[in-house]
């Protein structure tokens, strides 16, 4: 019993010290502990539950992330792109990622005007891009290589937007209970 207290009071310690966007496991819960909370004894059920089944799949080697619902009813996260923090907004109407020409400079993306060939439609209209790789992107613990984005002028794109050049690389991602959970 007290072996059993142990691991759960370091499984909260674990999730607890993760950032607010990677804490909420529930959609890598197991079946048996989510009936937890319908068993006449809660405690003793949850004790048993989690002796008997990990809590999260994190150390099967899959990686997940969830970031609220902003009260705007969008979703933002930090993210880090090519090693540098970025807030960037998910939006899974746009094809590419998409940063402005001052993140690309911050990103150490040398882009000449030679380089902006390609007209994208954006909600403020049409306007020229340049079509680039990102390295790496991060969120949590996803991690994701080789990443096309396009660069906008700062005056077309005030921030960044994390589109489908992202979201498609992922295992999976639903929206539940306000929460979008990404999995990779």
């Amino acid at each position: 019993m007290l072996k059993n207290i142990f691991l759960i009071s370091c499984a909260v310690l674990v999730i607890s010290g993760l950032p607010y966007y990677a804490q909420d496991i529930s959609a890598f819960v197991s079946k048996d502990t989510k009936a937890v909370a319908a068993a006449p004894n809660p405690a003793a059920a949850r004790t048993q539950a989690v002796a008997a089944k990990p809590l999260a799949h994190y150390a099967t080697g899959v990686r997940a992330a969830t970031v609220p619902m902003n009260p705007d009813g969008h979703f933002s996260a930090d993210f880090r792109i090519n090693g540098r923090n970025v807030r960037g907004l998910i939006d899974t109407g746009a094809t590419y990622v998409a940063i402005n020409t001052s993140t690309a400079r911050n990103l150490g993306l040398g882009l000449a005007n030679s380089d902006f060939t390609h007209q994208v439609r954006t909600a403020n209209g049409t306007t020229r891009a340049a079509l680039v790789m990102l390295d790496r992107m991060e969120i949590g613990a996803i991690s994701v290589s080789d990443i096309q984005a396009f660069v906008l002028d700062d005056k077309a794109l005030s921030s960044t937007l994390i589109g489908m050049s992202f979201m498609s690389k992922l295992q999976s991602y639903r929206v539940n209970n306000n929460r979008l959970e990404l999995v990779n």
